[in-house]
């Protein structure tokens, strides 16, 4: 760490465009530069531990803005009025997911996610559908949340969640009938101002969040993005709890 601060240092002196550089001469600049240099090319990984650091800055930074950003969004992100609750409504702790129906990662978590929704009996589980791979994403989520208003939701999430291979409105529509629902009511209420009301809300909100992929969880203030096993799931969980 002090090679970092030392080599800034000199770095700053001769590359700042007045006031510490003036005060040398050409000749003195000219040998900094050397010594600059001459150490970056001994020392490569110095390049690399302030790298590290920057990077580890700008994660903080990332942090702290979107904890503040999901304060001023209060219950907003969980309230909608077609946003999907499942788990128990009145649950201690509130989990959000993040997902799309055509992310590999997104499926592969279905299996732990479910497992800590049956365990947990007091959770309140949020679903957002952030439809973000393609118009076939979209299509499946508008599916699914018009399937609620035949309250056939999670039943259509879990098929959708369960099915293999990639999605097209043929075989989205299949499923819909496998779960049993009205086909015709479900394509007229796929198109419903509330359905496309709660995709651009939930776009929105990711953005405000700086959430760019799927699967991301949060729970509280912790944000956690990418899958995650049942474990890690659970153990934000229970640091939640004991706010």
């Amino acid at each position: 760490m002090l090679r970092i601060f030392t080599v800034l240092f000199l770095s700053f002196i001769v590359f700042s465009p007045a006031n510490a550089a003036d005060q040398l001469s050409t000749t003195q600049q000219d040998e900094v530069r050397k010594l600059v240099r001459e150490t970056l090319l001994a020392n490569p990984e110095i390049l690399m531990e302030a790298m590290n650091v920057l990077q580890q800055r700008q994660e903080e930074q990332k942090e702290k803005a979107q904890k503040a950003t999901l304060l001023s969004l209060g219950d907003s992100i969980e309230n909608g009025p077609l946003t999907p609750i499942a788990g128990n409504p009145k649950g201690d702790v509130t989990m959000i997911e993040f997902f799309d129906y055509q992310c590999g990662y997104c499926k592969r978590a279905f299996p732990g996610v479910m497992e800590v929704i049956n365990s947990d009996k007091n959770i309140r589980y949020v679903l957002k559908e952030f439809a973000i791979l393609g118009p076939e994403s979209e299509v499946a989520a508008r599916a699914a949340l018009a399937a609620q208003k035949q309250d056939k939701y999670f039943e259509m999430h879990t098929a959708l969640m369960t099915i293999r291979g990639r999605l097209n409105t043929d075989k989205i529509i299949k499923i819909a009938e496998d779960v049993g629902l009205d086909v015709q009511r479900l394509k007229t209420d796929m198109q419903g101002d509330d359905v496309s009301a709660e995709i651009l809300s939930t776009r929105a909100i990711a953005q405000r969040l700086n959430i760019t992929g799927t699967p991301a969880f949060i729970i509280g203030d912790q944000i956690i993005p990418g899958a995650i096993p049942p474990e890690g799931l659970k153990e934000a969980i229970a640091k939640e709890r004991q706010k």
